[in-house]
């Protein structure tokens, strides 16, 4: 659905000149939902942007269901871009409108009809779970309420994308649920191929099929949400996740080891079916080794639950360890060395 082909983005200013995007190659398919992770001044909101030609690029090439954006006339453009729509952070509806004409304007500006407007606003507002706001004005619906009048108005005139830029960064957690949980019905009711920028993992976590994290301009590291948390390769992804997880380890609970008492501290990575796994009571047993648990955490993710256990393991013998890790990772456990000794 969505293809960029060595998207480069430069300012020029004065003083210096600015790379906010640097070579960027991505694919989109369709019907996915498709993360795009950085923190900010990652390039991410610039990248979003160029997918709809808000911003042009300053070379390479942007393929959206087969039509490559920079070869259109304005009017084409125009045209393409209803069917790529766009909500944002902060909303940006018009004050002066009701509910109702805040999502027939995109289709007034299309030329359509003020009934047949009406009616597809109508559907819209059912659809988001507004009925009954129709006359209401931005200034008396909360935050969640004004974003989901930005979805129905960006959904008015059946887009094919949907590209979020940070849409629940201004939005409390319950209500950011409520949010991802009606792109995910969304998605499904109005076939959909959804690109979503943000800086919080736990979106990612939640709704994403895929996921490309960047920095300086550039994709760091990309593909299945499930397998890039599993197995996190770049640092920032590993910052990101391990924020996503809150699983910052605590060194202070290292406190609670006897001091005479070596071996390993050890974290385990789990995702999907392999979380609920009795990893703990297969190295008893196998390996007859005691297990003190020293931190734990479990979050459910589109794709199955994700989660951790860091934990410390006294007499396994360092020439053991490599045979004991193989064995862990053969059941899809990934393990990693917090400290030794």
């Amino acid at each position: 659905m969505i293809q960029l082909k060595q998207i480069v983005k430069r300012y020029k200013t004065k003083h210096q000149d600015v790379l906010a995007v640097d070579h960027v190659d991505l694919d989109v398919a369709e019907g996915t939902i498709y993360g795009v992770i950085g923190f900010s001044g990652a390039g991410k909101s610039t990248l979003v942007r160029i997918l709809n030609y808000l911003e042009e690029p300053t070379s390479g090439e942007v393929i959206i269901d087969g039509e490559e954006l920079g070869k259109l006339s304005k009017s084409q453009l125009r045209k393409k871009r209803q069917k790529v729509s766009m909500i944002f952070q902060h909303f940006n509806l018009l004050w002066s409108r009701t509910v109702l004409d805040n999502i027939t304007f995109p289709l007034e500006i299309a030329g359509v009809k003020r009934s047949k407007a009406v009616a597809r606003a109508k559907e819209l507002i059912n659809l988001v779970g507004l009925s009954g706001r129709e006359k209401a004005y931005p200034s008396e619906l909360s935050g969640g309420q004004k974003q989901r009048v930005g979805i129905a108005r960006a959904l008015a005139n059946d887009p094919k994308v949907l590209l979020c830029d940070e849409a629940t960064s201004a939005l409390d957690p319950q209500t950011t649920d409520e949010i991802l949980e009606l792109l995910l019905k969304i998605r499904k009711e109005e076939d959909l191929t959804i690109v979503i920028i943000t800086h919080e993992m736990n979106v990612i976590r939640q709704i994403c099929d895929e996921v490309a994290v960047m920095e300086n301009g550039r994709v760091i590291e990309r593909g299945n949400v499930k397998e890039v948390f599993e197995n996190p390769q770049h640092q920032v992804t590993k910052r990101f996740v391990k924020e996503g997880l809150n699983d910052e380890f605590d060194e202070s609970i290292e406190e609670l080891i006897p001091a005479a008492e070596d071996g390993y501290i050890l974290r385990f990575n789990f995702a999907g079916e392999e979380t609920t796994e009795p990893i703990v009571s297969y190295i008893t047993q196998q390996y007859d080794l005691n297990v003190n648990i020293l931190e734990a955490n479990i979050r459910h993710a589109k794709n199955g639950p994700i989660g951790f256990l860091i934990v410390h393991i006294a007499g396994l013998k360092t020439e053991y360890f490599d045979e004991f890790k193989n064995e862990l990772e053969k059941r899809s456990v990934n393990v990693e060395v917090v400290r030794h000794g």
